[in-house]
C-alpha cells in the first residue's frame, strides 16, 4: 500500500495507479486523486478537491468547503463527513463555513435516486448500468462495478440545491438550483419548489400535482403518494408504498417498482415500468404509443417480478412486456398495432436463460398485434382480437440453450387474417377465429444438431375463413379443424431433419369448404375428414426418405367431389369417398430427386392392405402397381376401379351403376354389380381373376391387344377368334371359354404346338359368352 502526505501549502497529490492508496492532504486547499484500486483519501483542513477515480474508496473532506467529483463507474465512494446545507432556504453561516459540493461527472439529475438506508444516504443513478468490461453486470459477480455514493451519517433533508450553494451538481448545468430540490421529512408539500427541476418528497403520504408546462422530475420516496405531473414531459417515480403516478399530457415516464401501485400514462408517448416489483400493479397507458414493462431485470436477476400485474395499453400502438415474470399477468393492448409479451429471455453475455413462469392473459384488442409467450412454463390464454394479428407459443433455443415452452397455452387469433404459433412440450389449443389464419405447432432444436418432435397433444381450430394449419413432427395426439372455408391442413415432417418420423393419432377435419388435408411420412393412424366441398386428403411419403408412412389411416372425404390418396404407404387404410365424383389412390408413388447434376430415382411401394370405398357418385378408385391385398368398392355410380400391375389379390365391387373394373397382377376378384359393367384385361399372363354377377346382355370384357397379342383388331372380338370348349380348335380361336366350369383361356396362335393357351379368368353364375361380349380397344 502506498502512503502519500502532502504539506500545509495547497498541493496537488495523485495516487499509485498499480496499488491501494492512503493519502492525506493535511493543511491547504489541495486537489487529491486516488489510484484505481481501493483508497482512502482525506482531504484535512481546507477547501479541497477529492476525487477516489476507480475503486471503492473511503472518503473524508476535513473541515472547509470540500468538493466531491464522481466519474460514471468510479465504483462505491463513501464520503464519511459530507457537510449538507441542512433544513429550509437560509443556513447559517457555521452551516455554510462547512457545506461541500459532490459533482457528478457525464450522469444528469433525472437519472437521481436517493434512498435512505438506516443512517447513511445512498445516491445512485437509474438506468445507468454497472459494468464489466462494458458489459451490463450482475450485483454476483466478483468483478461487479457499481456506480454509487454513500453519505454516512446523512440524512436526506439535509441534502439540497439552493440558489447560491448546493450539495450536488452535475457537469454541464447552467447554476447551482437547476438540478433539484429535497422537501424536509415532515413538511407537507402539494407542489415541486420550481418548473423543471427534480423533486424528493419525504416518507409521508403525499398528495403532489406538478407544473403545467414544465417537465417535472417527482420523486415520491416513502409513503404512499399520489403524483400528478401535469402537462410536460414529466419523469415520476413513487418510491416505496402504494402509490397512483398520472403522467397527465406530454411524453411521460412512470416508474415504481415496490409495493401495490397503479401508474396512468395520460395522453402522450409514455413509458410505464414496474420492474422487478413484487407487488400487484395496475398499469394504463391510456392515449399514445406507450410502453408498459412489467418484467424482470437482467441487472437484478435476483429479484424478479413476481406480482400478479394488470398492463393496458389503451389507444395507440402500444408495447406491453412482462417477459420473465412469476406472477399471473393479465395484458390489454386495447386499440392500435399493438406488442404483448409474456416470453423467456436470454443474457447474451451469462449465457443465462429467464422464463416466464405465470400464468398470463393476453388480449391484443383492436388493430395487428403481436402478442408473444414464447418459452413460457405456465398456461397462458392469448388471444389477439380484431385485426391481423400474430400469436406465438413455442420454445426457442438459443446460444444451444433451449427455453421450453411447456404450459398448456390457448391461442385465440378472433377476426383477422391471424398467424399463430405454438410449440414446446405442453398441450395447446390454438383457434384462428374468422379471417384468413395461419396455425402452426413446430418442434424446437433442442441443441444445434438435433430437432426435437412435437410432444404436447395440441388442438388447432381455423374457425370461418380460408385457414392454414400445419403441426410439424409431432409425437402425440393433435386435432386439426380447419371450420368453413377453404383450408389446408398439414401433419407433416421435414425431410431436412434427422428423426424417425411424424408420430401420434392424428385427427384432421376440413370443415365446409374445399379443403386439403396432408399426413406426411406417419408411423400412426391418423384420421383425416374432408366434410363438404371438394376437398384433396393426403397421407403420402417423401422422395428421399426410408422411414416410410407405416400408419393405418382412415381417410373420408365427405360430400363433394374429393381427391384421397395413399400413394407409397405402407399402412393398411380405409378410404371412404362419400358423395360426390371421388378420386381414390392407393398405388405406388415414384420421385425423382436432383442433386448437383445427378438424378436419383426413388419408386415406393403401397404394401398394406387397403380399402377404398368410392360411395355415392361418379368415382375412380386406383391401386395400380401395389403390392398388398386390398378391397375396392365404388359405390353408387358410373365408377372406375383399377389394379394395373399391383401384386396382391385384390378385390373390386363397382356397385351400381356402369363401372369399370381391371384387376392387376394377382388373383384378384371382380364383382360389377348392378348396372352395365366392364372389365378389363391388360394380358393373359396377369393371374386368373374371378369375375362375378357378370351380365353377357350389357357388359364387356375388355382386353388390350398390345397386353394379349395375337393379331387382335380393335373393336368386338370376330366369330372366328372365340370358341366354346377348352382348347382352341382352329388357327383363328384366341378366346375359348368353358361354359360348363366357367373357365376363360387365351391362345395366341390357336396351335398346339405353340402357344400354350393360359387361363387368365374364371365367372361364376353359368354366363353364357359370345364373341360379343369381347371388345379390343386401340
Amino acid at each position: 500500500m502506498a502512503n502519500i502526505i502532502g504539506t500545509n501549502g495547497n498541493d496537488t497529490l495523485v495516487g499509485d495507479y498499480s496499488d491501494e492508496n492512503t493519502i492525506d492532504g493535511l493543511r491547504g486547499n489541495d486537489t487529491i486523486t486516488g489510484g484505481i484500486d481501493n483508497d482512502i483519501v482525506t482531504g484535512g483542513r481546507g477547501n479541497d478537491t477529492i476525487k477516489g477515480d476507480i475503486g471503492n474508496d473511503i472518503l473524508t473532506g476535513g473541515s472547509g468547503n470540500d468538493k466531491f467529483v464522481y466519474d460514471l463507474y468510479d465504483g462505491i465512494d463513501i464520503i464519511t463527513d459530507f457537510g449538507g446545507v441542512g433544513k429550509g432556504s437560509n443556513p447559517s453561516a457555521p452551516v455554510i463555513a462547512e457545506v461541500d459540493t459532490l459533482i457528478f461527472q457525464d450522469i444528469t439529475a433525472q437519472n437521481l435516486l436517493l434512498i435512505q438506508n438506516g443512517n447513511n444516504l445512498e445516491i445512485t443513478f437509474e438506468e445507468v448500468g454497472d459494468l464489466i468490461d462494458n458489459y451490463p453486470a450482475y450485483f454476483s459477480d466478483p468483478y461487479f462495478v457499481e456506480t454509487k455514493v454513500i453519505l454516512q451519517n446523512f440524512t436526506l433533508e439535509n441534502l439540497d440545491n439552493l440558489s447560491t450553494l448546493g450539495n450536488i451538481q452535475f457537469s454541464g448545468q447552467t447554476s447551482i438550483s437547476d438540478s433539484f430540490d429535497v422537501v424536509n421529512a415532515n413538511s407537507i408539500q402539494e407542489n415541486p419548489f420550481n418548473k423543471n427541476t427534480v423533486t424528493f418528497f419525504n416518507d409521508l403520504n403525499n398528495y403532489v400535482i406538478g407544473f403545467d408546462n414544465s417537465n417535472d422530475v417527482i420523486n415520491g420516496q416513502g409513503g404512499n403518494d399520489s403524483i400528478n405531473g401535469k402537462s410536460g414531459n414529466d419523469l415520476l417515480r413513487g418510491g416505496t408504498g402504494n402509490d397512483t403516478l398520472t403522467g397527465d399530457l406530454g411524453n411521460d415516464t412512470l416508474i415504481d417498482n415496490s409495493g401495490n401501485n397503479i401508474l396512468n400514462g395520460g395522453d402522450g408517448n409514455d413509458t410505464l415500468n414496474v420492474d422487478s416489483s413484487t407487488g400487484d400493479n395496475l398499469l394504463s397507458g391510456d392515449n399514445g404509443n406507450d410502453y408498459l414493462f412489467a418484467s424482470s431485470n437482467y441487472r437484478y436477476r435476483f429479484y424478479p417480478t413476481s406480482g400478479n400485474n394488470t398492463l393496458n395499453g389503451g389507444a395507440g400502438d402500444d408495447t406491453l412486456n412482462v417477459d420473465g415474470s412469476t406472477g399471473d399477468n393479465l395484458l390489454f393492448g386495447d386499440d392500435g398495432n399493438d406488442y404483448l409479451s409474456a416470453s423467456g429471455y436470454y443474457d447474451y453475455y451469462y449465457f443465462e436463460r429467464y422464463e416466464t413462469s405465470g400464468n398470463n392473459t393476453l388480449n391484443g384488442g383492436d388493430g395487428n398485434d403481436t402478442l408473444d409467450v414464447r418459452s413460457s412454463t405456465g398456461d397462458n390464454l392469448v388471444f389477439g382480437g380484431d385485426g391481423n394479428d400474430s400469436l406465438s407459443s413455442y420454445a426457442l433455443t438459443i446460444r444451444g440453450s433451449l427455453f421450453d415452452s411447456s404450459g398448456n397455452n390457448t391461442l385465440n387469433g378472433g377476426d383477422g387474417n391471424d398467424t399463430l404459433i405454438v410449440g414446446g412440450t405442453g398441450d395447446n389449443l390454438a383457434f384462428g377465429g374468422d379471417g384468413n389464419d395461419s396455425l402452426s405447432v413446430y418442434g424446437y432444436f433442442e441443441s444445434f444438431q438435433e430437432f426435437n418432435n412435437v410432444p404436447g397433444n395440441n388442438t388447432l381450430n381455423g374457425g370461418a375463413g380460408d385457414d392454414t394449419l400445419n403441426v410439424d413432427l409431432p409425437q402425440s395426439d393433435n386435432l386439426l379443424n380447419g371450420g368453413d372455408g377453404n383450408d389446408y391442413l398439414f401433419v407433416s415432417r421435414q425431410y431436412y431433419y434427422d428423426d424417425d418420423g411424424v408420430f401420434g393419432n392424428n385427427t384432421l377435419n376440413g370443415g365446409a369448404g374445399d379443403d386439403t388435408l396432408n399426413v406426411n411420412l406417419s408411423r400412426s393412424d391418423n384420421l383425416l375428414n374432408g366434410g363438404d366441398g371438394n376437398d384433396s386428403l393426403f397421407f403420402s411419403r417423401l422422395y428421399n426418405d426410408d422411414d416410410g408412412a407405416f400408419g393405418n389411416n382412415t381417410l373420408n372425404g365427405g360430400a363433394g367431389n374429393d381427391t384421397l390418396n395413399v400413394d407409397g404407404s405402407a399402412g393398411d387404410n380405409l378410404l371412404n369417398g362419400g358423395n360426390g365424383n371421388d378420386y381414390l389412390f392407393a398405388s405406388r408413388s415414384y420421385y425423382n430427386y436432383y442433386l448437383e447434376n445427378d438424378i436419383y430415382n426413388y419408386v415406393y411401394e403401397a404394401s398394406g392392405n387397403n380399402t377404398l370405398d368410392g360411395g355415392a357418385g361418379n368415382d375412380s378408385l386406383n391401386i395400380d402397381n401395389s403390392s398388398g391385398d386390398n378391397l375396392l368398392d365404388g359405390g353408387n355410380g358410373n365408377d372406375s376401379l383399377s389394379a394395373s400391375g399391383a401384386s396382391g389379390n385384390n378385390t373390386l365391387k363397382g356397385g351400381a351403376g356402369s363401372d369399370f373394373l381391371k384387376g392387376g397382377n394377382g388373383n384378384d376378384t371382380l364383382y360389377g354389380g348392378n348396372g352395365a359393367d366392364t372389365f378389363a384385361f391388360n394380358s393373359y399372363n396377369e393371374g386368373v381373376d374371378s369375375i362375378y354377377d357378370f351380365n353377357a346382355n350389357n357388359e364387356f370384357i375388355q382386353v388390350s391387344p398390345a397386353g394379349f397379342g395375337g393379331g387382335l383388331l380393335k373393336g368386338f372380338l370376330s366369330a372366328r377368334e372365340f370358341t366354346l370348349g377348352t382348347s382352341a380348335t382352329t388357327i383363328a380361336h384366341r378366346f375359348i371359354y368353358d361354359d360348363t366350369t366357367g373357365a376363360l383361356y387365351f391362345d395366341q396362335d390357336g396351335s398346339r404346338g405353340g402357344f400354350t393357351q393360359v387361363k387368365f379368368a374364371q365367372l361364376f353364375g353359368g354366363v353364357s359368352l359370345t364373341n360379343n361380349d369381347f371388345y379390343v380397344i386401340a
